[in-house]
């Protein structure tokens, strides 16, 4: 069986108080440009309470590119699923193409209180299957919904503007797959379920449920040698004493499994390309690799062994580690392909 496409999704950056309105809005038009020529497929916008609103975001990217998607970030507490799947049919007319949804079922935890939000981490993964099962059935059926769950309840809600949208416009769903409660979801979704891993090793002889697509969320440096990338990476994300308190601290009050996970001690072979620092110094969400275009390839080439074809890459900040990354997967779909 031939291995289903490969999908490159790239990261919106990120609003903070040093940047300027402008400076932000000019960032968003380089990065979707910049990822858009390296064969991304998607961007994805975040959203938590610091942002600017994603869906904002999602329109001001489409309106400067041709072809690549926004994946926009879904907090069920920010917006009704009407009103997603209104905007998700909405942008898609205007723009023809798909506006893919990952939908969250946390985040900080300030921001969750803020909400006075005491449902549990199960409890939050129950309400995102609700809340994503009425936007599935509003953007795919043609009739009146009316669902009763323990979180919403519509009785006739009809999205007539779905009809009109092209069937190259279905949206992919993500959510994370890092616990059996995120996993479940995944699989009532049809959605990709995005995990936060470990080396590829490390799940040797693992037996992955079936009937579910896999991806993961990374970082990559890459370039000709391991001593060029260690360099450019180092430099990048140079140790940070206050980001490591800061992330110490969230791994504490974060009732998030991939954060407790990545909060563990891992033991990595000496030049291994799967590195933590940017993680543990609160510069990035996820882990990364570094290395030479053949390491990272090779590593690569282990997580689509498992499975994966989804892959979520933190924002490449130059056109050089955009066609760095673009070269790193096509050289590791040749090799498994010759595989």
């Amino acid at each position: 069986m031939m291995p289903s496409a490969l999908t490159i999704i790239g990261a919106c950056p990120t609003f903070d108080d040093a940047m300027t309105n402008d400076k932000y809005i000019e960032e968003i038009k380089t990065s979707a440009i910049r990822s858009e020529r390296h064969g991304f497929s998607a961007m994805l916008v975040y959203s938590d309470h610091q942002q600017f609103d994603p869906w904002l975001a999602a329109s001001h990217l489409m309106s400067f590119t041709k072809n690549i998607s926004p994946l926009v970030a879904v907090q069920p507490l920010y917006t009704h699923p009407f009103t997603v799947a209104k905007l998700v049919a909405s942008l898609s007319l205007i723009y023809d193409r798909p506006v893919h949804l990952n939908f969250i079922s946390g985040g900080f935890p300030h921001d969750l209180e803020a909400f006075c939000d005491k449902n549990s981490h199960d409890q939050r993964y129950e309400r995102v299957g609700q809340y994503g099962e009425i936007v599935r059935n509003l953007l795919s059926t043609k009739r009146p919904l009316t669902y009763h769950g323990t979180h919403y309840q519509v009785d006739g809600l009809h999205l007539k503007l779905a009809a009109r949208m092209n069937p190259d416009c279905a949206p992919i769903f993500t959510v994370s797959g890092s616990s059996p409660a995120g996993m479940a979801v995944a699989r009532r979704l049809g959605a990709r379920a995005i995990e936060y891993l470990r080396p590829a090793n490390h799940y040797d002889g693992i037996t992955r449920p079936e009937g579910i697509q896999y991806g993961t969320r990374l970082g990559i440096v890459s370039r000709a040698t391991t001593g060029d990338a260690w360099a450019v990476a180092r430099s990048r994300y140079p140790d940070d004493e206050l980001g490591q308190e800061v992330r110490q601290y969230y791994t504490r009050v974060s009732d998030s499994v991939w954060v407790k996970e990545l909060g563990l001690e891992v033991v990595i072979p000496e030049g291994h390309p799967y590195w933590l620092g940017p993680y543990r110094n609160n510069q990035a969400s996820c882990p990364f690799l570094v290395g030479s275009r053949e390491d990272v390839a090779r590593e690569l080439v282990g997580y689509f062994k498992m499975g994966l074809r989804t892959f979520l890459v933190d924002d490449p900040p130059t056109d050089e580690d955009a066609l760095e990354i673009q070269s790193v997967f096509a050289m590791a779909e040749e090799e498994f392909a010759g595989r």
